[in-house]
């Protein structure tokens, strides 16, 4: 008989349930490729969408507001239309910090600065079977 092969179903996507979303601007400060789930801050003065900084205090960018909706990209500096998360579930192991590239820096205090502007992270754990 064969060894059984564990497989992880992973659905791929940040959302889980009671989304809201909503049409926004994200400014870029370069070129850069940004994934589903990246956090975003409200820039102060724009009122546009950036990307957050954990522990950043330049026009509220570390104050994260809302989530990623869907993979966004830019071939330079400036603005972009981008579908945000504002509200609802979304699973925190599909959250991601820029500076980091994943979720390993959003501890308590990013998780209750979302849930403060109704984003609720969960964990929520992948399918998995065995495959014979």
């Amino acid at each position: 008989m064969a060894n059984p092969v564990k497989t992880t179903v992973d659905l791929g996507t940040a959302q889980l349930r009671d989304i809201e979303i909503e049409d926004g601007i994200l400014t870029f400060p370069g070129a850069a490729t940004y994934v589903e789930g990246t956090l975003l801050a409200v820039d102060s003065v724009s009122l546009k969408y950036v990307p957050f900084v954990k522990g950043g205090a330049t026009n509220q960018n570390g104050i994260a507001k809302a989530v990623l909706a869907c993979p966004i990209t830019a071939g330079g500096a400036g603005d972009q239309p981008a579908r945000v998360i504002v509200r609802g579930e979304v699973k925190k192991a599909r959250l991601v910090i820029v500076a980091d590239g994943d979720d390993s820096n959003i501890d308590r205090a990013v998780i209750d600065g979302l849930r403060d502007y109704g984003i609720q992270p969960v964990t929520a754990q992948n399918i998995a079977y065995l495959d014979n």
